[in-house]
């Protein structure tokens, strides 16, 4: 049995992949619980965001689960095999461990230290134990990567600031503006889902002078209006809120285009020239390509903007530094957990074994006899305790046969020197 994740992140597949790989029923429960029913998986959980889509899995043979998984997404993407193959990450055990880990703790987050992950994590999680897919093994797994998050978090001070995509996206639209100038601006987010939430809470940290909420959802618009202090308005009203817009920010959830050149272009005439930076932070993308090719216009999409702009940057990387050592004890210390397993089988069928032989003998002692329940009580003590004695080194030993370089061959020998498997 192995462990594995699979999966397309941010650091291998564009937003052009990423995007086409986002509908849920591509991965949806439903398949899930088949790949569960046609054993190829004991134990699994989706994680699901707008820069990756990953699996874990615990099975007798990941590889056929990979490539199960890989021709699905291939035939509901009508993405060809061996390009998916290409964007496609596959870690076993260790290595699977060590980025599950990395994951949790925002190492190997598009912004280094970004704290949202962690909670899609756990939300992943959750709705994996809901639907009963995960077990012991990716309970264990992934309990102990939220210990490490939590534990990164306290030691280190990669997530200072409290970075996140939301927080990059406004650091790199705001920074070729003056300050001073911050009170004159007007920011339109498109959505009301938590991007946009996040989105104004940063802008109105910066202390913008307006913001306006546009959304499919008009209730969700209206609170989210509400706590910021921001404008409403409906998607009938949309050209009106970018031809006054500085700044445009699009988190939409839906899956289609809400900004299509041909609609841009009207606007685009009446805003008279001005520059515009339109920030499209959806997956799959808000805004059409081709309107970045319109005049005066720049379109930044979640691929392109500067990360690096982020106050503190340079410094979570040198705390990332420490991160990784924390994070290469945790996994050493699951790999042990993990291989121990392995063992397990062995220890219960030897337990098992002795009693059974112990039973045995008391039966034929007890029936020669005419013991009275006093003694029958002392010689159950009795037997029990040395068959305790008796197993307590072999027990041992195959306890630790995880930690030598020969640990399948020990375990072997075990079985048969005890006669397990007769």
């Amino acid at each position: 049995m192995d462990i594995f994740v699979l999966g397309a992140a941010y650091s291998d597949a564009p937003v052009e992949i990423r995007e086409r790989l986002q509908n849920p029923d591509y991965l949806n429960h439903e398949y899930i619980l088949h790949l569960h029913a046609s054993g190829l998986v004991k134990e699994s959980m989706l994680l699901s965001t707008c820069n990756r889509l990953e699996l874990a899995g615990f099975s007798a043979d990941p590889a056929s689960a990979r490539d199960a998984v890989l021709s699905r997404l291939s035939l509901k993407t009508r993405i060809p095999l061996d390009e998916l193959s290409k964007f496609t990450r596959y870690r076993l055990n260790e290595e699977a461990a060590r980025h599950v880990f990395r994951v949790a703790s925002g190492l190997d987050s598009q912004v280094l230290g970004e704290t949202q992950i962690l909670g899609q994590v756990k939300n992943a999680f959750r709705e994996a134990a809901i639907y009963k897919t995960v077990g012991p093994v990716l309970s264990k797994l992934f309990h102990k990567c939220f210990q490490v998050a939590k534990k990164i978090r306290s030691r280190t001070s990669v997530a200072s600031g409290r970075v996140s995509i939301a927080s990059a996206a406004v650091n790199t639209a705001l920074d070729a503006i003056a300050p001073e100038r911050l009170r004159d601006k007007k920011a339109l987010i498109i959505g009301a889902g938590e991007m946009a939430s996040h989105l104004c809470a940063h802008l109105r940290a910066k202390e913008l002078g307006e913001l306006v909420i546009v959304s499919r959802s008009l209730a969700r618009a209206r609170d989210l209006a509400k706590r910021f202090q921001a404008g409403l308005k409906t998607l009938p009203q949309l050209g009106e809120a970018l031809e006054e817009s500085d700044l445009v920010f699009s988190a939409a959830g839906g899956g289609s285009y809400v900004l299509l050149k041909d609609e841009i272009e009207p606007v685009v005439a009446k805003r008279g020239g001005r520059p515009w930076r339109i920030f499209d932070l959806g997956v799959p993308r808000n805004v059409e390509a081709a309107v970045g090719s319109l005049p005066q216009v720049t379109l930044v999409n979640i691929d392109d903007f500067n990360t690096q702009v982020s106050a503190g940057q340079d410094q979570r990387k040198r705390e990332a530094l420490k991160a990784d050592i924390l994070v290469a004890d945790e996994v050493k210390s699951f790999m042990e957990w993990y291989s121990s397993l392995a063992a397990r089988p062995t220890i219960m069928d030897l337990t098992a074994r002795a009693e059974e032989a112990r039973r045995l003998e008391l039966r034929r002692t007890v029936a020669r006899y005419d013991f009275s329940m006093e003694e029958l009580r002392a010689l159950d003590a009795m037997t029990r305790a040395l068959v305790r004695r008796l197993l307590h080194n072999p027990l041992n030993f195959t306890k630790s046969c995880h930690k030598h370089w020969r640990a399948e061959y020990n375990l072997n020998m075990v079985r048969k020197i005890f006669g397990l498997d007769t």
